[in-house]
């Protein structure tokens, strides 16, 4: 079994990857709903106030009014696009790693990529409009150091987020967000294909190159004749030596997939060689162009299979590599900050009340449960005699399941037993 056949068997090929057309569409149906949602929560709210004051003023509600204008007002909430909604997202995923970056040592960088990409999972099907990704991107955060083996406590983990963010605020949508995930947390980098990568070209640099299967025609002197007569890439620096230049080509291939490939959607379009090898292009094209001679023959002859994969894999590369350069941060671009700080100010206004505080949602059902035993034991006189009756059947219960286990009671429970007797 190759590599691919792995991958094709792992949870983020069979649930997390799309075409551009799927993807868009994706967005499209959980940005409606998330709209139609909104304002009927905005409705019900604004009813709610409407009520509350008709009360407090004892003055009826002239529902007849209120009927007309609904329609009018829903209409007047105007809801984020979802092209508002990846820039919103992809705003907060920058906040991610500088949250990540602030701690002490800083998280380590498939944390912060893996806490990324659940994030922007869990916006695939949930809208920014119901749950605000200043609440989620902590959670997200504090999952990744899970599930990526990179240990801290909870209460030092909400040590490190500014504001006054507690703990309890923290954990407050995990099942949330974990069940967004499908409960399935594997999350493929591109970062181990790099990194053996480099140690094949570093290998072919010192004569101990493999020739591939397919082209007995190479040698390892012959591969590393290659590698050391390579054109320099152009807007780069002359390397003085091979390794100089491989080190390099590692530095700024790795810093791209620190950044616009977690920032794009690359992880849901192309596989995680396809992405190192798109940066890889970006860093040192001829570099990339030899290390893919290594791996397929480039036939003169069209008809050719390997001529057809060849033109294949390239056109792929070149597509991602154009949605990795099409990534600019935001905190370097005044025009795009221009356009979040109205995207904010729009949300602040289509915001689902219903979904606001999602720790207070999470201890309402306790209270109104309390709430309502106090006011069923205060009602009814009746309550302690029912709670002991239930207790008596349950110890006859415990009584009958004893007496019908062929092996007996534990050891321990019966000395206990004899010993007080």
């Amino acid at each position: 079994m190759i590599e691919d056949d792995f991958y094709r068997t792992s949870s983020q090929f069979r649930l997390w990857s799309f075409t551009e057309d799927s993807l868009r569409s994706v967005r499209q149906n959980t940005n409606s709903l998330a709209s139609d949602r909104v304002r009927v929560a905005l409705r019900r709210a604004r009813e709610a106030r409407q009520s509350a004051n008709s009360s407090a003023a004892g003055t009826p509600n002239p529902n007849g009014s209120d009927a007309d204008s609904k329609g009018g007002e829903e209409n007047d909430i105007e809801c984020l696009t979802p092209e508002e909604e990846q820039d919103l997202v992809r705003y907060f995923c920058e906040q991610l790693v500088q949250l990540g970056e602030s701690y002490k040592p800083p998280l380590p960088t498939t944390v912060r990529a893996t806490a990324i990409q659940y994030l922007r999972r869990f916006y695939l099907t949930n809208s920014p409009m119901t749950y605000h990704p200043k609440t989620i991107m902590p959670c997200a955060l504090f999952i990744a150091t899970k599930t990526d083996n990179s240990y801290m406590s909870l209460r030092q983990f909400a040590d490190g987020v500014p504001g006054d963010t507690s703990a309890e605020d923290i954990i407050a949508p995990e099942f949330l967000v974990m069940q967004s995930l499908r409960f399935t947390f594997d999350v493929r980098h591109p970062f181990r294909g790099l990194e053996g990568g480099l140690m094949e070209l570093s290998a072919i640099s010192q004569g101990l190159g493999e020739p591939a299967p397919h082209l007995p025609q190479q040698t390892p002197e012959s591969l590393r004749q290659s590698i050391s007569s390579l054109p320099q890439p152009p807007n780069n620096p002359a390397s003085s030596s091979i390794s100089e230049r491989l080190a390099r080509a590692h530095h700024n291939t790795r810093e791209m997939l620190k950044s616009a490939a977690q920032m794009t959607d690359a992880y849901f379009l192309y596989t995680p060689s396809q992405i190192w090898l798109s940066a890889f292009f970006l860093a040192d094209q001829p570099l990339a162009e030899f290390y893919l001679d290594t791996k397929l023959p480039n036939p003169p002859d069209t008809a050719d299979p390997f001529n057809q994969l060849r033109a294949k894999l390239f056109k792929t590369l070149t597509a991602c590599s154009s949605l990795l350069q099409s990534y600019k941060p935001i905190a370097s671009d005044p025009e795009q900050k221009k356009v979040m700080r109205r995207i904010g100010k729009k949300l602040y206004h289509c915001q689902n009340p219903e979904k606001v505080n999602l720790a207070g949602q999470k201890r309402i059902p306790a209270a109104a449960a309390a709430s309502a035993a106090a006011a069923a034991s205060a009602s009814d006189p009746a309550t302690p005699e029912s709670e002991m009756e239930r207790l008596a059947k349950k110890r006859k219960l415990e009584g009958e399941q004893k007496a019908q286990d062929i092996f007996g009671g534990e050891l321990v429970m019966e000395r206990t037993k004899e010993r007080q007797g």
